[in-house]
């Protein structure tokens, strides 16, 4: 029977500067929207009681919490926090799919023998990273992806729920059908004038219950590398000049080219995300020849995309990089093209190593600019 743990960090951000500075602990902190500047990239659940959210802009946040403490957005530390929660979900699975920086899903499927029951190894889990990082986090354990993360986010703050085999859907039927991942305002809409309110609504129709809730976990197994891995970051101060806006686009780059090649894989297909300050955002993909894993390559495409794309003088407050279309190798090339991607394998792999050994700011390439001349 299949397991799976969805582990979510509580307020990351700000947990981690918590761990860094204990006096911090219990009070209102606030990453991001400094001055009244920007927008707020995390808050503490102390600063949440004011009405203080993410994405809210500063000037709004130091408007409901004026005793708020406001710390700049460190996206390099939150980098390596997440590295060393990531190297603890890592000794309990082979299979742990990073979603995003503070979210994972790993598959406990067959670790029983070596850790016991799901239960006691989720709890394992999140009782290490609290204490060897200092860090609250939140995990629902189930049968089904999906279930797993709904009941993740209804364990927040630093709890664990699961959810018994053959209880899945008495667990669902009661839960608003906006608990479903990937329920947004325009979907909700749609289901509420088709009279489903609720999951167990939802339920009664198979079709509808196939496509939002995908129970079917022999299916989705196949699917595996069907998911995008990718990187976004809400900036402190929005940028006009894109140069500045390739330094935070590099940044994302690395992220996401050692995750291809941690987990074995090629993309290819690209896309870089631009938000403004209007909160209007844009998405534009590219779709490669030849999939990928290296930063040179993802960090050339996205790029190009962002200068084709990006509207020119407006402020940009959020970048994101993302690749899909996952595979597990790359089409046959030329064979001229043969010794360079040799080549450049050997020098990833170092740079790798070396990262993973000493940290992610250990090694790093040229600025964006010079690197891709």
């Amino acid at each position: 029977m299949p397991w799976f743990l969805h582990i979510d960090m509580d307020a990351f951000y700000a947990s981690v500067e918590e761990a860094l500075d204990p006096s911090l602990k219990g009070k209102p902190v606030i990453v991001g929207g400094r001055n009244g500047r920007g927008v707020v990239t995390s808050a503490s659940y102390a600063a949440r009681k004011f009405g203080v959210r993410s994405a809210m802009p500063g000037f709004q946040a130091k408007k409901l919490c004026p005793e708020g403490i406001f710390l700049p957005n460190r996206r390099g530390t939150y980098v390596e926090f997440s590295r060393k929660v990531f190297a603890i979900l890592e000794q309990y699975s082979p299979e742990v799919d990073k979603l995003s920086i503070d979210e994972a899903l790993v598959d406990l499927t067959g670790t029983e023998r070596l850790f016991g029951p799901p239960l006691k190894t989720a709890d394992d889990i999140i009782q290490r990273i609290e204490s060897e990082l200092d860090l609250p986090s939140s995990g629902g354990v189930s049968t089904s992806r999906v279930i797993a993360k709904i009941a993740a986010t209804l364990a927040k703050p630093h709890g664990l729920i699961c959810v018994p085999a053959g209880a899945e859907k008495d667990f669902l039927a009661p839960l608003n059908v906006e608990m479903i991942p990937g329920v947004g305002p325009k979907t909700h809409q749609t289901l509420l004038q088709r009279g489903i309110k609720t999951i167990g609504d939802l339920l009664k129709n198979s079709d509808l219950a196939a496509r939002y809730l995908d129970l079917d976990e022999t299916a989705a197994r196949h699917r595996h590398h069907d998911h995008s891995i990718g990187n976004e970051t809400t900036l402190d101060k929005p940028l006009k000049d894109i140069s500045r806006m390739e330094e935070v686009l590099w940044e994302l780059v690395e992220e996401v080219g050692g995750r291809l090649r941690r987990e074995a894989l090629f993309a290819r297909c690209l896309t870089v995300k631009i938000r403004y300050t209007n909160f209007h955002t844009i998405t534009r993909s590219r779709t490669l020849l030849s999939p990928t894993c290296f930063d040179k390559d993802i960090f050339e495409i996205v790029s190009a995309l962002l200068r084709q794309n990006v509207g020119k003088g407006r402020a940009v407050r959020l970048l994101g990089v993302s690749a899909s279309a996952l595979q597990s190798s790359g089409w046959q090339e030329p064979l001229l093209n043969r010794d360079q991607r040799k080549s450049f394998e050997r020098l990833y792999r170092g740079i790798d190593k070396l990262r993973q050994k000493y940290g992610e700011q250990t090694i790093g390439a040229a600025t964006p600019r010079k690197h891709s001349s």
